[in-house]
């Protein structure tokens, strides 16, 4: 009769593995679908950062215009002014002033230079950027929308399976039905381990001999003294 209730007890585990696993892997996409959402929720910050440089850039190269153009009308009013000096003295001190916007401006034109390189590089990574996030909504949104089919699918195969193991568990001897909730709802998620070569299949604790003929006869359930699982002949 025993070799009966362990039957339906190892049954019985089978199921609850099933539905541990289940319920693990929904646990495990409700947490990717966290996730996802909370990188839909962050993606436009990122494009925001990238924007906010290209508008910087974009200022700074307006900046840069601005100087360029101020310093070639001072380069051409100071080379005329130069032109219409008559006197060496002042055509020396005209030809200096000369030359320091000459150089003013060449800077200001090399600046200039820089901020377009800057400019293109920013636009480049800000286009990047809108295209990246294009693409990351959508494999989200898909990804998100199969996480739900399958959670939905697994929620109702979790709902079937725990009846399943209601219905059976219902047809086990009350005491056996007890042991087995006991020793499940303690130490360990597994209530029942196998004797193999002569010691516990939970804990590996050696089994004393006569333990061992006990086991293998069935006629009562027998528990392991170290770990408490119920044990069973190796099959």
């Amino acid at each position: 009769m025993e070799h009966q209730v362990l039957d339906e007890l190892l049954s019985l585990q089978e199921m609850d593995g099933l539905i541990a696993r289940n319920r693990a892997e929904l646990r495990a996409m409700e947490e990717e679908a966290r996730l996802l959402e909370e990188g839909l929720e962050a993606a436009p910050q990122r494009e925001s950062e990238v924007a906010v440089r290209v508008e910087a850039a974009d200022r700074a190269l307006r900046q840069s215009e601005r100087t360029v153009q101020a310093g070639r009308a001072t380069l051409k009013r100071l080379q005329q002014r130069a032109q219409e000096v008559a006197k060496a003295r002042a055509a020396m001190a005209a030809r200096a002033e000369t030359d320091a916007a000459r150089q003013n401006l060449d800077a200001a034109e090399t600046a200039m230079l820089e901020g377009m390189q800057i400019q293109e590089r920013v636009r480049s990574e800000h286009q990047a950027a809108v295209e990246a996030l294009e693409l990351e909504q959508q494999a989200a949104d898909e990804r998100l929308a199969e996480i739900r089919r399958l959670s939905a699918e697994l929620t109702d195969s979790i709902a079937v399976q725990s009846d399943r193991r209601e219905n059976r568990a219902l047809r086990l001897d009350g005491s056996a039905r007890s042991m087995y909730d006991r020793v499940r709802a303690g130490r360990t998620s597994e209530a029942l381990a196998p004797v193999v070569d002569g010691v516990c299949g939970h804990c590996f604790t050696s089994i004393p001999l006569q333990r061992q003929a006990e086991i293998k006869g069935g006629r009562t359930l027998i528990v392991c003294e170290t770990c408490g699982v119920i044990l069973h002949a190796d099959r």
